[in-house]
């Protein structure tokens, strides 16, 4: 093997080992973060890396999944399960956003033929959108303030200030318990990553399981109550048509 081979080498490595070296979470800006969320181009592109692909090279060199690939990879990855056109030099273009807004960076150039191939990868495993004051961001008043409204309609009885506070409180301890579960994310990230977990889908699944956080769940159990939701067994199962 010539020293350029070794070299060569050395360099696809690092197409699965930087993952490891990644941080785990990275806070973006908020309305940012929303914008990429509903891309559905830019939102494939950072789910395809996060997901990563286990290929010859890696198994041959006792390698974990890549996290890291080219335009061209991206683009026909892309095409392929969204089984629809969409031109390479569109695709190099929000590549090129997503770079200079911080979600990917340059991993390594390869020689491959007579050119120099870029390699694209995430700047952390998960992104989280930062707020300036999570009871006035945007996403959170389009998420919670109908929720309000509707519990005003509901309990015309109960002084409405009283019923913006209780909701409010109710988003500050959801907060908390999210910010706590990303430590433990961190803690036990080694069998999320062998378990091949989804960790943006698991932290949707574990918010089913907030009531470990005392606080969350007893406030999420009053608004339950004024939502009627402590009624729900009351109620027949929906006859779902075709359900089996």
């Amino acid at each position: 093997m010539t020293s350029q081979d070794s070299e060569t080498k050395e360099k696809k490595k690092s197409l699965y080992t930087y993952w490891h070296k990644l941080p785990y979470f990275k806070t973006m800006d908020e309305s940012n973060f929303a914008q990429v969320e509903e891309s559905e181009v830019r939102s494939f592109i950072i789910k395809y890396i996060r997901d990563g692909i286990e290929d010859e090279f890696s198994r041959t060199n006792n390698l974990s999944r890549r996290h890291a690939f080219t335009a061209k990879e991206l683009h026909a990855a892309y095409t392929k399960i969204k089984d629809q056109k969409y031109s390479q030099s569109n695709f190099h273009f929000h590549i090129k956003s997503l770079v200079e807004d911080g979600y990917l960076k340059e991993i390594v150039k390869i020689l491959e033929g007579r050119h120099y191939i870029t390699y694209y990868g995430r700047t952390a495993i998960s992104f989280i959108g930062q707020y300036d004051n999570i009871l006035t961001a945007t996403t959170t008043q389009d998420m919670f303030s109908p929720l309000k409204q509707l519990m005003k309609n509901m309990n015309p009885e109960i002084d409405p200030e009283t019923i913006d506070q209780l909701v409010d409180e109710n988003i500050l301890s959801m907060q908390d318990f999210y910010y706590r579960l990303f430590s433990w994310v961190e803690d036990k990230y080694p069998l999320l990553y062998k378990s091949k977990i989804d960790i943006k889908k698991f932290l949707r699944i574990v918010g089913h399981y907030s009531f470990f956080h005392k606080e969350f769940g007893k406030i999420s159990e009053k608004i339950g109550s004024l939502l009627d939701l402590d009624k729900i067994m009351n109620y027949e199962r929906y006859p779902v048509e075709n359900e089996k």
